[in-house]
């Protein structure tokens, strides 16, 4: 069963991570929310109904089990970020989507950076060429 995945960060296509979900589909999307900038340099979404539209990519996976893999990668088990079910836009329409992010709480205890911007392709690192 096809799983969609929402992505801001590194594993978004051209990003430094973005190869490791190169062969699935994706499209343009978007998530209500918050990015911060966590110490190690990478983007933290805080989701928030009322937030800015933080851009992204939805891609759709084809089994359940990348996103085990995706788990590790992420640093679920850590505590690094948490995998939710939220509502995407995509082309307009609402999707469900898993997407990693953290709650306000947590960002705020590890005093993670706010960004200004809601793209992080306009601040992030991107792949070599």
């Amino acid at each position: 069963m096809a799983e969609p995945l929402f992505v801001y960060g590194s594993l978004m296509s051209g990003m430094e991570n973005g190869g490791m979900l190169s062969r699935f589909p994706r499209r343009p999307a978007e998530l209500p929310g918050r990015l911060y900038r966590v110490p190690a340099g990478y983007p933290m979404l805080v989701p928030d109904p009322d937030g800015a539209p933080v851009r992204g990519e939805l891609v759709t996976l084809p089994h359940a089990g990348i996103l085990q893999v995706l788990d590790l990668f992420e640093g679920v088990g850590q505590g690094l970020y948490r995998r939710l079910m939220l509502e995407a836009r995509v082309d307009g329409a609402a999707q469900l989507a898993w997407v990693y992010a953290q709650d306000p709480g947590t960002v705020a205890e590890r005093r993670y950076a706010p960004l200004k911007v809601h793209d992080w392709r306009l601040v992030g690192p991107r792949a070599a060429p």
